[in-house]
């Protein structure tokens, strides 16, 4: 009998790790891609509350043709000019830029 709880204990044990793992990495490996032109780009400082603190912060924004409104890095910002055809993708809340056609 007790070789028989052992083996049960031991089964949950990893479906419960298995279903835990499996989860994780549905997570990891989710993107999403968001394509465009570039329809305007905007530059603007924003006031962050760091506790008694009040700091600006810049903002650098992408509105692009999809509808898409996009915060992205100051390199992929000046790296992309109106026009271009653009591929981001978004994961865990970053932005990167994947791709770029130029207009020209």
């Amino acid at each position: 009998m007790s070789t028989t709880k052992t083996l049960l204990a031991w089964a949950s044990a990893l479906f419960f790790l298995y279903a835990a793992w499996s989860g994780y990495i549905d997570q990891e490996l989710y993107l999403s891609k968001v394509e465009g032109r570039v329809l305007q780009k905007e530059y603007t400082e924003i006031a962050v509350d760091r506790g008694m603190n009040v700091q600006t912060q810049p903002r650098y924004m992408l509105r692009l043709s999809s509808g898409e409104s996009l915060s992205v890095s100051y390199p992929d910002f000046h790296s992309v000019e109106q026009g271009d055809h653009v591929l981001f993708i978004k994961q865990h809340g970053n932005v990167n830029l994947y791709a770029k056609k130029s207009h020209s």
